[in-house]
């Protein structure tokens, strides 16, 4: 038992140690503009967004880049999407959105908008972003010289995430917390392997002639995570990909309610693990048990290093992340049972085989 411990313990230490890593790399858009403005791209698929897409277009219609084209694709929303992209179109021409193909049976609704924005892009660069997604004046100039700069085919930005009630702070900190703990983000982009990738949906930036000639949305047409599974695919060909956190140029509010939250996240959190879900498990068991089989076995005196580290390992995600560090220490132990709502709302979705999601039920 006393091996179990130990184990625990250098498991602890060890995720510590990545968190602090991640907070040194510096892992944030270099404020840097590039010498030429190449036309940009900006995609973005909408499905019922009446509540976020009017901030973004507002943002867009603001940015200091001076060669962009944005462009919506309206995935039949039920809601006011339209009257919002109409009046927003109306006033602005480097603004464009049309309204979505009928989804084919092989395809995922926002796989196949991508693939649609795509197709109809001009850019040399393509960003596609997600409706919630909000931009600094200076957020696309930046990527555009570090896409640049590092040579890349692939840039995903994690945005730093808006919370602003209580529920949020309990449950959206978890999966910054997940990534920072478990990957050293800088090997995403200095290793080739594939197994050492990831990379967010809600910024995603492709080199257009690279796009277009592996047609990436294509490839992984009915793929529920296909984010993760892009970054994969760009490092098995041999490509180079980064992935950044968008502090101070790149923000989001994913979710307002808690029970949206559990929904959206347990989609996709067993790919944080592989898509094993044996080894999400696995962490699961000893995040949640790990103080009392530590204080069981080796007594108090270890139970106060175990609380070091997971305090440090949450100062350490925080800081990288620009999350507020007094709750994210003073609120994990919650954030552990959303954790668990999670994981167990993941296994209960994969026995029925099927989600829902934006209105649409999604095979597992």
């Amino acid at each position: 038992m006393e091996i179990l411990d130990i184990v625990i313990l250098a498991f602890l230490a060890l995720r510590t140690l990545l968190s602090l890593v991640n907070l040194l790399s510096g892992l944030h858009l270099p404020d840097k503009r590039p010498l030429e403005f190449p036309k940009v791209s900006l995609l973005i698929p909408a499905r019922n967004e009446e509540s976020a897409i009017g901030r973004l277009l507002s943002d867009i219609q603001k940015l200091g880049y001076p060669n962009f084209e944005a462009i919506v694709c309206n995935d039949h929303s039920s809601d006011n999407t339209e009257e919002i992209l109409n009046w927003v179109t109306g006033e602005d021409n480097r603004i464009h959105w049309f309204l979505g193909e009928k989804l084919p049976e092989d395809w995922l609704g926002k796989n196949f908008a991508c693939h649609q924005l795509a197709q109809k892009a001009s850019g040399k660069y393509l960003i596609f972003l997600d409706s919630d997604v909000e931009l600094s004046s200076d957020s696309i100039a930046k990527a555009v010289s570090f896409f640049q700069e590092k040579r890349l085919s692939l840039l995903s930005i994690f945005p730093q995430q808006k919370m602003e009630t209580f529920a949020e702070q309990l449950i959206v900190p978890v999966m910054n917390w997940i990534l920072q703990s478990l990957l050293p983000m800088i090997l995403v982009q200095k290793t080739k392997f594939p197994s050492i990738s990831a990379a967010n949906g809600q910024f995603m930036m492709f080199d257009a002639e690279n796009y277009r000639a592996n047609q990436w949305h294509s490839q992984v047409r009915n793929q529920n995570v296909e984010d993760i599974r892009l970054a994969r695919m760009i490092k098995e060909n041999g490509l180079k990909m980064a992935v950044l956190l968008g502090n101070r140029d790149i923000y989001c509010r994913m979710y307002r309610q808690f029970d949206e939250a559990v929904l959206g996240f347990s989609r996709n959190i067993h790919e944080y693990f592989g898509g094993k879900r044996a080894i999400m498990i696995g962490f699961w068991l000893t995040v949640f048990s790990g103080p009392l089989i530590v204080w069981t076995v080796l007594g108090w005196e270890f139970l106060c290093v175990f609380t070091a580290l997971v305090v440090a390992n949450r100062l350490f995600v925080a800081s990288a992340s620009r999350q507020n560090i007094f709750t994210s220490v003073l609120l994990h132990p919650f954030q552990m049972i959303s954790f668990t709502t999670i994981v167990f709302y993941n296994i209960f979705r994969r026995i029925k085989k099927e989600t829902v999601w934006k209105g649409r039920r999604i095979k597992l």
